[in-house]
């Protein structure tokens, strides 16, 4: 009888940890893959920002095109990898996102409204860089 009972506590056990541990494997790969994603994202803010001229053939605000939908899409995966996290990563995700949408089409200009686009944007990515970050650390 007791043999039966060890049996069956280090089965479960043992299905409990499997299970623990690919969802912390399965975190850990997308946190990496959303650390690469921020990082991306924070060249495009420095890159619109800094050192791209506006083109006179796209609508008024966007900027550069290329790096306008390179942006969007940062944004957007940063935003769909957070989703798939633990607290408070889906949060910041969303929070980045909305931040984007808000602050990106001013980040071309050299006026008061560029620098405080340029730094929302950067709080935000710092923000969900660091949850990011904390979860890497805190998992086993």
């Amino acid at each position: 009888m007791i043999s039966l009972m060890v049996a069956i506590s280090s089965l479960g056990y043992n299905t409990w940890r499997n299970e623990t541990s690919e969802l912390h494997r399965n975190w850990r790969q997308a946190s990496f893959e959303l650390t690469r994603e921020i990082n991306e994202l924070q060249q495009v803010v420095l890159y619109r920002r800094y050192f791209h001229p506006v083109e006179s053939d796209v609508p008024a605000g966007i900027g550069d095109a290329e790096t306008w939908i390179r942006g969007w899409g940062r944004a957007a995966s940063v935003r769909d990898l957070t989703s798939v996290l633990p607290d408070p990563l889906p949060a910041h995700g969303l929070h980045l996102h909305t931040t984007w949408a808000q602050h990106a089409r001013h980040l071309h200009g050299d006026d008061e409204l560029a620098r405080e686009a340029e730094e929302a944007l950067l709080t935000a990515l710092d923000d969900t860089r660091d949850s990011v970050l904390e979860l890497i650390r805190n998992l086993r």
